[in-house]
């Protein structure tokens, strides 16, 4: 009789401590969540923000047009407004020179921007292209290696993604300045949700990937 109490008493407490230890673990990853969370929102706020407050668009010599998806030798809506965003800066005399980029699908990305910059009038000589990229740091990276040292630039892309790539310019030394796609595609709450949920988790895997 007393090892059966014995024995039901070990097994009480054997439980209760299991129970204490998933309680535990269970409030450890609600905490590590709860921060995770937090990080998620600061950043998203900060790139919102960003693109909010960006500012009247100064004059340089270059502007560097990020890639966009491409549908065969047509330019997406995406893509065309970033086109159309380097034209008018070409064209109003903001940027001397357009630098196109971009490579995934046949024919690569900066040569789709390449003839429409052409069908608009722009000299062939006032046109660069870099065909190797296929994400926004490469875009930046391989652009840099078609510039002279010093060389001013306008980053051309949509609003929500110019807080990310601003930051890789300056971590590739490039003395750039933002001008936002205006007429940008990336419109309505649903879209822009989805955008700037994309960008935040790009932005953050960036911030890790650059201590490496």
């Amino acid at each position: 009789m007393e090892n059966s109490t014995v024995d039901a008493k070990s097994g009480s407490s054997s439980r209760s401590s299991a129970n204490e230890s998933r309680l535990l673990w269970r409030r450890r990853l609600a905490f590590v969540a709860g921060i995770g969370l937090g990080i998620l929102l600061a950043q998203a706020w900060q790139i919102l923000d960003y693109s909010k407050h960006l500012m009247q668009t100064p004059n340089a010599e270059y502007a560097i047009i990020l890639g966009a998806r491409t549908e065969g030798n047509q330019a997406t809506p995406l893509f065309e407004e970033r086109i159309q965003a380097g034209l008018d800066l070409y064209h109003e005399g903001k940027v001397k020179k357009l630098l196109f980029t971009g490579q995934p699908g046949e024919p690569p990305q900066a040569l789709v921007a390449r003839r429409i910059a052409l069908e608009a009038g722009v000299p062939e000589q006032d046109i660069l292209v870099e065909i190797r990229s296929r994400r926004t740091l490469e875009n930046l990276r391989y652009a840099r290696e078609l510039l002279p040292d010093g060389a001013t630039v306008l980053i051309v892309s949509d609003p929500l993604h110019l807080k990310r790539a601003m930051l890789m310019a300056g971590d590739l030394g490039l003395v750039a300045a933002p001008a936002p796609a205006t007429a940008t595609r990336v419109r309505g709450l649903t879209s822009r949700m989805r955008f700037l949920f994309r960008e935040t988790l790009a932005t953050l895997y960036y911030r890790v990937e650059r201590w490496f």
